[in-house]
């Protein structure tokens, strides 16, 4: 009997001890801290992170128009397809068990990175067709990183520590770094990529195929990887590498002439998001996300023009804003408010992490500091004031609706001239209470618990806010009506011109880094392929048809032309035009309609019969092709089959859809060159155009461009992410050639 006591205190020890360890590694796991950022390393690599911070890799988290797509995808599929997307976007995230529908601005900051530093150099074991699902070994700062280890020094580096000022450990002082390094011989070959760049959704469909189309590629064959090309010293050839210093380290250069791999990522993708936020800028962290969605940057804001142009307008703006202060009408209170209001709509998620509730509780206490409704007869007089001193300003405006927006403000002010006591009864008490609410979350050890709070804090928020007489939804309607009409409506955060300056500062460096990706693009682009023409094929006369063709060339010996990325999303099309003596323009294909899109079956233009088909269009873009209830198949945005089910729910397929390639009833029709492969674009002008004898040129260029606009539309895309998309098109390979017709 004591025997088996003693067996069952001991399984029970060991239990509580395993337990015990459980719960820590989990913890480990879970922490933010185990994932260090991007921004942490650039503190030896900067130069890594210059070139990253631009990447495609860096922006796959960030991109808005992933965050449509995937939301638009687990809508339609009814959620089935659970964290496919956000394997890959936003691994750190995943693994910390971050929500998928997370909006960005309450991710953790190294989920908000994308594929970051740990992504790659933290990984131990050999993942191949896994569709994302890799496992990044968590640890602080201070834990081992792999590498390749060529000509490693880092032994070295550690016996210079002292005299480096490196802190290898919490305890010590000096630039954090890691303690060690680990070789991980897959970093350096193309099986590291497979995992993300060779994928297929759980219905079997293949939206990657990259790793297919290199490994029957002659770049394989001869030993070429996916980093000779995608991060070598050429865009998009395997010409060798860079050398640079593998760290710079408080000034001293860490193995100068070492072998460089450049983190830029060379590739046909691009950026639509606001240039506050991506590229990634250490100096830009000082807004929100949410902040810099606020800032104008196509008007402006905080360039010298503008401000320049504004002076005099917002001078008496500013005191009539101090005026509005005590009563919580000031520009920085309102915006203070409204990110506290914003916070409660997203509900328990915008408080999870203390890093998203610190901007909230120092927004409260903004509010609190700048509200003191007590002598409100002085207030109102004061502000009654400041109002009239908007009147030369008004008047000095060329502003039609200026006149009529300011009457307006004058009633509203006097209507809460007279309530204003009634008001403020119950400021003071209703500050105190969302205080009180607010610092309750810090303490919340559930979600169970923050969605009581949050119930809690939205019945608070509007009795706060018509306890101030300026933030009153009515008076704050006026005041921004009569700004907007003169062309000075900030919200709080950049009502401070100091503020939008140094925005723009950083607004202006981002465009910069842009410009140089827009390079690296074309380079890519145009030393992956190659075009000849045109060669004709009919006799050159008045009234005769004229028939020729182009030669476009895939230069690219590691994988087709486009790549097999993201299914029937990235556009590579010709354009062709021909020029009359004239100067005008007589026939046209692959032109593109009022919305960006050329003339396929997917224009909206088409569709609503404005425009024809373009029956000559040379397209390389994959269609997705789904299966009709009877009759052929028709093209579709994505691989989801509403014709048989318009309800779907997204399963593995139960036939072997890796030997089909595909899954039942949907399936994909590429268009793509193979590596060195060409194609021959065909034309033929009718005779009934070309009507002149004299020169006539013929215009053409590849055309590129990441989304279709009706893609864009179909899954919520905003008006702005469309500009951006187009304004990024790029041309490649754009020619001239002149002929005689006689």
């Amino acid at each position: 009997m004591r025997l088996l006591f003693s067996i069952l205190t001991l399984v029970f020890l060991f239990g509580g001890i395993a337990q015990a360890y459980e719960e820590k590694d989990m913890e480990k796991f879970l922490s933010e801290d185990s994932y260090p950022t991007a921004a942490q390393c650039a503190g030896c690599h900067q130069q890594i992170y210059n070139e990253w911070a631009s990447s495609n890799h860096a922006y796959a988290s960030i991109s808005p128009m992933f965050h449509k797509f995937e939301q638009a995808i687990n809508d339609l599929s009814a959620g089935t397809i659970g964290t496919f997307c956000v394997r890959c976007h936003q691994q750190v995230g995943t693994q910390r068990g971050e929500a998928r529908e997370l909006p960005l601005w309450d991710r953790s900051q190294v989920a908000r990175e994308g594929i970051t530093c740990v992504t790659c150099h933290r990984i131990q074991e050999e993942f191949t067709k896994v569709n994302g699902e890799r496992t990044i070994v968590p640890g602080g700062i201070h834990a081992p990183v792999g590498g390749m280890m060529r000509d490693s020094v880092f032994d070295q580096v550690l016996e210079r520590k002292d005299e480096l000022r490196l802190a290898t450990s919490d305890d010590e002082r000096g630039q954090k770094i890691h303690a060690g390094v680990y070789k991980f011989e897959q970093l350096g070959k193309s099986e590291f990529c497979v995992s993300c760049h060779q994928v297929a959704v759980n219905l079997g469909i293949k939206l990657e195929v990259v790793w297919d189309q290199y490994r029957d590629s002659p770049a394989h064959s001869k030993g070429d990887t996916c980093q000779d090309c995608h991060m070598g010293k050429v865009p998009g050839v395997a010409a060798g590498y860079e050398t640079a210093p593998s760290a710079i380290v408080n000034g001293v250069e860490i193995n100068p002439g070492r072998r460089h791999s450049n983190h830029a990522f060379y590739g046909p993708g691009y950026p639509i998001a606001h240039p506050g936020i991506f590229p990634h800028n250490v100096e830009a962290a000082r807004w929100t996300i949410q902040e810099w969605l606020k800032f104008d940057y196509r008007a402006g804001w905080g360039s010298e023009k503008f401000e320049e142009a504004i002076e005099e307008i917002v001078e008496p703006f500013d005191e009539f804003d101090t005026a509005l202060e005590p009563l919580g009408g000031h520009p920085v209170t309102l915006g203070a408010l409204a990110s506290i209001e914003a916070a409660a709509a997203r509900g328990k998620s915008a408080f999870k992490r203390k890093s998203s509730l610190k901007p909230l509780l120092d927004a409260m206490e903004a509010i609190t500091e700048a509200v003191a409704p007590e002598d409100t007869e002085t207030q109102i007089a004061e502000l009654k004031e400041a109002l009239e001193g908007l009147e030369e300003a008004v008047s000095a405006s060329d502003s039609v609706t200026a006149p009529k927006s300011y009457k307006l403000l004058i009633t509203a002010t006097n209507k809460m001239a007279a309530t204003v006591d009634t008001k403020i009864a119950s400021t003071e008490s209703n500050l105190e209470a969302v205080s009180e609410l607010l610092q309750s979350f810090s303490e919340a050890k559930s979600d169970s618990e923050r969605k009581q709070l949050v119930t809690k804090l939205r019945k608070l928020l509007p009795k706060l806010r018509n306890s101030l007489p300026g933030a009153d939804n009515e008076y704050v309607g006026a005041v921004v009506a009569l700004k907007a009409s003169m062309g000075v409506n900030f919200p709080g955060v950049w009502n401070d011109p100091g503020d939008r300056e140094e925005a723009w500062q950083i607004v202006v460096e981002n465009r910069e880094r842009l410009e140089e990706k827009r390079e690296l693009r074309k380079q890519v682009m145009e030393n992956g392929s190659k075009i000849d023409g045109p060669f004709f094929t009919s006799e050159i006369g008045t009234g005769n048809d004229l028939a020729f063709n182009y030669v476009i060339t895939n230069t690219d010996d590691g994988h087709n032309l486009p790549s097999g990325s993201l299914g029937a999303q990235p556009e590579i099309w010709f354009n062709v035009a021909l020029i009359d003596p004239d100067g005008k323009n007589i026939w046209e294909s692959g032109h593109v309609d009022s919305n960006g899109d050329f003339a396929d079956l997917h224009s909206l233009d088409l569709a609503a019969g404005k425009i024809k088909h373009d029956d000559q269009l040379f397209n390389l873009q994959t269609k997705f092709l789904t299966t009709n209830v009877k009759g052929t198949d028709r093209e579709m945005y994505l691989p989801v089959n509403f014709d048989i089910d318009q309800q779907p729910l997204l399963r593995p397929a139960n036939v072997p859809s890796t030997v089909l390639n595909h899954a039942p009833f949907v399936r994909m029709e590429g268009r793509s060159i193979p590596p060195l492969g060409n194609k021959k674009a065909r034309y033929t002008v009718p005779g009934e155009l070309i009507k002149k004898p004299g020169k006539y040129r013929l215009m053409a260029r590849m055309r590129s461009r990441a989304e279709p606009i009706y893609f864009m539309r179909f899954v919520g895309a905003t008006s702005e992410m469309e500009e951006s998309m187009n304004e990024w098109m790029l041309d490649i390979h754009p020619y001239t050639v002149e002929f005689e017709v006689k």
